[in-house]
């Protein structure tokens, strides 16, 4: 006996939909046949029957099928929760806690992708690796990966990690037992400054104060014992230790984007580097020494700008897994300001600079003027067209739409030049939320859709992960994109 399950859509007029389900169905029929039509939408994926027309056309399959093979895989795959797309659930589990990376997403969530996508024997790419979550997640299932990452910080993070999993166990507890000693032989040894580091704060920072004068005296004393420390992966653990305590000791908070603590915080929250460096010596020792793994496959750097992927050398890529920065406004070079200088990686203002040149753009103060041309990126996207009208109308600051502008502009420089690196039916995953300036709601998952499938990119299905609330209390959502490259 066949059901019939009638689902409607609705774009200017409203349409429906009537799928038939056989006998052989009935499982896939009862599982949907309490939904609503929003449901059903929300549960396949797609809004749109223009947009199921495509997808069903481009994998050869009627309407019907196409609903019912998407709500299939639906039901079949894992569900993810919502904290697994944040950093939170991760956030103490052993080498992801040692650095607080708050723009992340956790291992578990990664994970999910993996099986839910049926991903192996294949090379994942991560164009915007932060602290190495895509990379160590896709190891645990034997899975080489090949990365980006513009912030040196984060770079040194990826690269320490891979090399203590790469390890072996008497190795590992070796290098544990060196770390805690020298560390404990730095901490007593505290005399001379570094008066390099010193001279570059300044020259960075000019008259900014982010110290009290004793916490940073203490700082540049530390570095002036670490850098005499002569074997490179401790002196980077030490480095990597001491680059954490920095906001907590420091007149700085990050809350979104790093900002300077109220009266009232530096009161209760402004710690001594004694309360803060212990803590997370320990933690790092307690992770090299205990955590029972090795790392299975092959990790490295193709290029730290993923903008520049198309002149990489790599072998050719079966998936994405990535969550670039949201246009947002955060400044997420600036967000690492303290430890980028510490590290000695930026020495001056204009370093900070190029390095924020090299970033997704995604916060005003990153905008290149030189990319004016960038509007043309507008061509390829009719929403983006209408959107940055409107921001040209509406925003405070004239430089919101040439940030818009930018940020799509760059997204599409990176998944332009990845074409030629994908093997055919590339699966992308893409997590994204949108946003909203000067009251004018950016939908950056579905102009990003929009382009990407402009550049040859087939949409699969677009999945709601969770919801937030913006500054001004809007209603926002975070994203799963699904796409593949079929040459």
């Amino acid at each position: 006996m066949q059901h019939f399950k009638t689902i409607s859509f609705v774009e200017g007029e409203p349409k429906t939909l009537t799928i038939s389900f056989s006998d052989k169905e009935n499982l896939l029929y009862s599982s949907l046949s309490s939904l609503s039509s929003n449901d059903i939408r929300s549960l396949i994926g797609v809004n749109s029957l223009m947009i199921l027309t495509e997808l069903a056309k481009s994998q050869h399959r009627t309407l019907s099928q196409q609903i019912k093979f998407l709500a299939s895989e639906a039901i079949r795959k894992k569900s993810i929760l919502p904290e697994e797309v944040t950093f939170k659930a991760g956030k103490n589990e052993p080498f992801q806690r040692w650095y607080p990376y708050i723009e992340g997403y956790s291992p578990s969530f990664v994970k999910t992708l993996i099986e839910n996508n049926n991903l192996h024997d294949i090379v994942v790419y991560e164009p915007f690796a932060g602290t190495g979550t895509t990379i160590l997640a896709s190891d645990s299932k034997g899975i080489d990966t090949v990365y980006s990452e513009v912030n040196p910080l984060l770079r040194l993070l990826i690269s320490l990690k891979i090399k203590i999993q790469s390890l072996g166990e008497n190795n590992r507890n070796a290098i544990a037992n060196e770390f805690l000693n020298v560390y404990n032989t730095v901490k007593n040894s505290l005399r001379e400054k570094d008066s390099e580091l010193e001279n570059a704060y300044y020259s960075v920072f000019k008259k900014s104060k982010y110290f009290s004068d004793e916490i940073f005296n203490t700082i540049l004393q530390y570095s002036f014992q670490i850098k005499r420390v002569s074997n490179p992966i401790v002196k980077d653990l030490l480095n990597i230790a001491l680059a954490t305590t920095l906001v907590p000791v420091s007149f700085l908070k990050k809350q979104g984007d790093l900002r300077f603590k109220t009266q009232k915080e530096l009161l209760t929250e402004v710690k001594t580097i004694d309360d803060v460096l212990p803590v997370k010596v320990q933690e790092i020792y307690d992770d090299i020494l205990n955590f029972d793994y090795t790392l299975k496959a092959t990790h490295y750097c193709a290029t730290p700008n993923a903008k520049l992927i198309g002149g990489a050398e790599t072998p050719l890529i079966g998936a994405v897994i990535t969550s670039p920065p949201y246009l947002n406004g955060t400044n997420y070079i600036r967000n690492t300001k303290l430890e980028l200088w510490y590290l000695g990686m930026i020495k001056t203002d204009a370093d900070l600079r190029t390095l924020r040149d090299d970033i997704l753009t995604s916060g005003i103060n990153d905008v290149k003027v030189a990319y004016k041309d960038a509007f043309s990126i507008c061509e390829l996207s009719p929403l983006l067209n209408r959107v940055i009208t409107e921001l040209n109308l509406k925003a405070y600051d004239k430089r919101i739409p040439l940030m818009a502008v930018c940020y799509f502009n760059e997204m599409f420089q990176v998944f332009n030049g990845l074409k030629s690196k994908l093997l055919n039916g590339a699966v992308i995953l893409i997590d994204l939320g949108d946003s909203i300036f000067s009251e004018v709601h950016i939908p950056t998952d579905k102009i990003l859709i929009e382009i990407l499938r402009h550049i040859g990119y087939t949409y699969n299905s677009n999945q709601i992960l969770r919801t937030r609330r913006s500054r001004n209390g809007s209603v926002l959502s975070q994203f799963l994109i699904t796409l593949q490259y079929f040459k």
